[in-house]
């Protein structure tokens, strides 16, 4: 009861578009109200302003590119190009041609000049995401760039002037990387002025109930359905779940459950079989149904199945079915007898 009042309460809240406490539990897509998605909130209001460079840190899936976008927005350079690259999606062979563009002629396919990410982001911002997954000789390459503030494309001659802000991302653990040599110590220094955390889900007590809530309106609304409920018991089996894949994972639970139930609820029979196994309150559910049981009935079924499974794993054999289940002879005669085994 009390989380399904709690669920209403956040519910009316992200219904009133008026709400002073909504807004500050919402910035751009970032949506929350734990306090480490407060201290998120803070730093984001303390650094749009400037042109310092920011380095996301966090767990894959907890929102590293809505951060970054939320910054912008709220910066001078909200209506200028917003660039976002994810470098560990750039095949090796092609990413220093997207970074830095190149000339006709450069190579064998260079049919045409091309302008690379870092000069489109001219004015604007440049997100580099997964940054770690950058080779030495590309960390290279771009720290001179953040250096001079200039780009000079694949075969080209001269260099040009960009005016960019750069944030960057990473899931990594940067220390350890410069630690073993596979980060440049002097690149790590020149991105990582200012750092922000994004926390993830597991940590943030308190704002389930309100991803839950943006993201099924969200799904429903996209798919042309009637905006579902959540049972009360589904959402107590969310809570129960670690997400290790973080806000990511639980969006594309909601779009599951939206699309894949019928009716206006969705109930517990309707979530991932992986969620139900790791949730505590539907183990208890299933353990203790609405209309209660009968415990010494319970216990009997219970005590014959193990009787009957250990008596087929041994063929029979009674006493080396006392050994399996850890009991001596006698009383593994006399519960045969008692249960007719």
């Amino acid at each position: 009861m009390r989380r399904a009042l709690d669920k209403r309460e956040a519910e009316s809240e992200y219904l009133d578009p008026t709400s002073d406490d909504l807004n500050s539990r919402s910035n751009s897509e970032l949506i929350g109200g734990s306090e480490p998605m407060r201290c998120v909130f803070d730093a984001v209001r303390r650094v749009a302003d400037s042109f310092s460079t920011v380095l996301i840190r966090g767990e894959s899936g907890t929102g590293k590119e809505l951060l970054a976008r939320a910054i912008v927005a709220q910066g001078p350079r909200a209506e200028k190009a917003f660039i976002s690259i994810n470098c560990a999606a750039l095949p090796e062979h092609l990413i220093e041609t997207e970074l830095f563009g190149h000339e006709k002629g450069a190579f064998t396919d260079a049919k045409e000049t091309r302008p690379g990410y870092i000069e489109l982001a001219n004015g604007g911002t440049l997100f580099l995401d997964e940054i770690a997954t950058l080779g030495l000789a590309l960390q290279s390459k771009l720290l001179r760039v953040l250096e001079d503030r200039a780009v000079t494309r694949i075969g080209g001659k001269s260099s040009k002037k960009i005016d960019f802000r750069l944030i960057a991302a990473t899931n990594e653990d940067l220390e350890k990387l410069v630690h073993t040599g596979r980060f440049r110590e002097d690149l790590y220094y020149r991105i990582n002025v200012i750092p922000i955390m994004a926390p993830p889900l597991r940590d943030r007590a308190g704002d389930l109930p309100l991803l839950v809530d943006h993201f099924l309106r969200q799904c429903c609304r996209a798919n042309n359905k009637p905006l579902k409920r959540i049972d009360p018991e589904v959402l107590a089996a969310m809570e129960d779940y670690a997400w290790p894949g973080n806000v990511r994972e639980l969006q594309n639970v909601i779009q599951r459950l939206v699309l894949m139930s019928d009716g206006p609820v969705i109930e517990l029979n309707h979530l991932p079989q992986h969620l139900l196994v790791a949730s505590t309150a539907t183990q208890e559910a299933i353990l203790i149904p609405e209309g209660g049981v009968d415990f010494d009935a319970e216990m009997e079924r219970l005590e014959v199945a193990y009787l009957t499974a250990a008596l087929n794993r041994t063929g029979g054999r009674k006493s080396a079915a006392a050994v399996l289940l850890g009991i001596d002879s006698q009383r593994m005669k006399y519960l045969c007898r008692k249960r007719g085994l």
